[in-house]
């Protein structure tokens, strides 16, 4: 007995020593990093601890992934198959006869290509309660598509496309964070920029709103954001944007400013550019500002953590001043880098965040994402370049030759089958119940990693004009109004087009150009865009030439115009504003009108 106890005083006394050394190693490595201003023993240990978990899961991540790159082939036939296995004997697996399908081969030959109308009748029934129309998994809610190329579409969503953009998505940042910038990875809070979202629910209790990160997926880890969690619970989001900013400028040493998009930080800085005073008298007082519409009980819980600060105040005062060239250096003097979308239609936002509010910060484009689930990452955050690394765990791909996107059954490629320097539209399986889904994006291939394509995202399908068969995309066109903006000398705070035939305009077909410059002018040429396009596109050119298409109508719209479409589209609108994105294109004679309204 007496042996008996020596061994467990030994055991009592070893386990003693290693856990109070770990302890003491943690309270130093806490201790000698850099904090945010408003963290605590206990919210900083908090940080570094989750800092260092999803460290060590992102570098599970990233080994698999690696292994995975090596043998795409079989990695995304196995999914394939143990997705078809599970699902067969859902209401869906047996009208398509998954049980016969024992190859990739198979199912690409049994089951037909498919769009959104293809699966609402299903989606109808999970509405009404049968959950388990599409999946053997019961779906957490109904997603809500952005609608930035059409309708808004609600698309099961399971456990696993969750589960699957946490491992292979967010932790898998933090290990690609670690691995090329580890100063990065500190005890610095993040601005994050989201808004909870307004759930709307089935009558049987399903859950509809977006995907999309938003405060209600991020309970655990408020401690990382400067924003204090009761703020989470305004529904406005003008009054909860002046709160993320309030508090984001009380931590002097900020590290991160994130949100879903470039777009959302864009409108950040120019919000903090037109109330800087309102918001620095708050923090002089340490009081909220009284027209906020805010509830009584969360202005009282915010003002609970606030003090008076008169010294910050001043600092900020002096720099907002000066003016707003690259003003996120100089009031977050230690900011590392600002995380958000840059890629698409968010290519004008971060063009003019760089060019004026964050001349010297770097920017990273993380995630390629959509309601369907995770698609990529990128690898590299120091690259010039957003590069996406397809993830073959998260979806069974296939792609479609760009060429042959017209077509309604066309043939498709594998994972493994892409060329570089080629594009492709995307074609997706999931773990939600879609089956070769036409999702609408279209990616082309600049490089591998090791066996996995590495994409720049192109554009919507969606997003194209084509008065007359000569398919404008997305990317040429913004490439054509950039060079009319260096001409013009002016900076574009929005623009989006149309094709005339939702306006009374001339007979012949031709786009109108609306755009809303940062400051107003009137000796603009007009005609630029319109002979910059004829010049980058022969086939418009040609068609030009031959009197088919007329030249394009420039529209110069009021300031603000584009911040009232986007509330008037929100607001006869499904998603949410942390997922929307000024489209390109409108396709809605209502909203055409409503810009024409209010032209200069």
């Amino acid at each position: 007995m007496s042996r008996l106890l020596n061994v467990v005083k030994r055991v009592v006394f070893t386990s003693t020593i290693i856990g109070g050394g770990a302890c003491s190693l943690i309270l130093y490595n806490v201790g000698t990093s850099s904090w945010s201003d408003s963290h605590t023993w206990s919210s900083a240990t908090r940080h570094y601890l989750t800092n260092k978990f999803m460290v060590v899961l992102g570098f599970i991540s990233f080994r698999d992934l690696v292994k995975n790159s090596r043998n795409v082939r079989e990695t995304q036939e196995n999914l394939l198959m143990d997705n078809l296995v599970k699902n067969t004997a859902t209401l869906y697996g047996k009208e398509f006869g998954f049980e016969k399908m024992n190859s990739v081969a198979e199912f690409r030959k049994q089951h037909p290509l498919t769009r959104y109308s293809h699966y609402q009748p299903y989606v109808e029934k999970i509405q009404n309660g049968d959950l388990l129309a599409l999946t053997a998994d019961i779906p957490l809610q109904l997603a809500v598509t952005s609608g930035t190329s059409g309708k808004s579409s609600l698309l099961p969503t399971t456990n696993f496309i969750f589960t699957r953009f946490f491992l292979s998505g967010i932790a898998l940042l933090f290990q690609r964070l670690q691995e090329t910038h580890p100063e990065w990875v500190t005890l610095q809070k993040s601005m994050k920029l989201f808004y909870t979202p307004r759930w709307k629910y089935t009558e049987t209790g399903l859950r509809i709103g977006p995907n999309s990160s938003n405060p209600d997926s991020a309970q655990r880890i408020y401690h990382l954001y400067s924003t204090p969690p009761p703020a989470y619970r305004i529904l406005t989001e003008p009054e909860a944007l002046y709160i993320h900013l309030l508090f984001g400028l009380l931590d002097q040493n900020l590290g991160n400013i994130e949100a879903n998009f470039a777009s959302t930080v864009y409108t950040g800085f120019r919000t903090l550019e037109s109330r800087w005073e309102e918001l620095v008298q708050d923090i002089q007082t340490g009081t909220i500002n009284s027209n906020l519409n805010i509830p009584s009980d969360i202005r009282e819980q915010l003002e609970a953590v606030m003090k008076p600060n008169p010294e910050r105040a001043e600092e900020l005062r002096k720099e907002f001043t000066a003016g707003f060239e690259n003003i996120a250096k100089r009031i977050w003097p230690n900011l590392n880098l600002i995380m958000c979308t840059t890629t698409g239609t968010m290519k004008m936002y971060t063009s003019s965040l760089k060019s004026k509010y964050c001349r010297d910060t770097q920017t990273y484009s993380p995630i390629y994402g959509a309601s369907e689930g995770l698609l990529g990452v990128n690898l590299y955050p120091d690259s010039t370049q957003s590069l996406y690394c397809l993830i073959p765990s998260a979806q069974f791909f296939e792609f479609i030759r760009q060429e042959d996107s017209d077509t309604d059954n066309p043939d498709t490629l594998l994972l493994h089958q892409l060329e570089k320097g080629q594009a492709y539209e995307v074609v997706v399986t999931n773990g939600s119940g879609l089956y070769r889904y036409r999702m609408g994006d279209v990616v082309q291939v600049e490089s591998f990693f090791n066996e996995l394509p590495m994409v720049r995202f192109l554009h919507r399908q969606g997003q194209m004009l084509n008065v007359h068969g000569e398919k404008i995309s997305e990317e040429v066109f913004f490439t054509t109004l950039k060079k009319c903006e260096k001409t013009w000398n002016i900076r574009l705070r929005d623009y989006t087009t149309a094709e005339s035939v939702l306006s009374e305009s001339s007979a012949l077909p031709h786009y109108l150009l609306f755009i809303e410059p940062e400051s107003e002018c009137c000796d603009l040429n007009l005609d630029l865009p319109d002979t910059t396009l004829r010049s980058d596109h022969p086939v418009y050119e040609s068609f030009r030439a031959k009197g088919s298409i007329d030249k394009i109508q420039v529209i110069q719209v009021k300031r603000g115009s584009f911040q009232a479409l986007q509330e008037m589209m929100l607001a006869t609108s499904m998603a949410s504003s942390n997922q929307f994105k000024v489209p390109r294109v409108l396709r809605k004679e209502e909203h055409v009108k409503y810009l024409l309204e209010n032209s200069i």
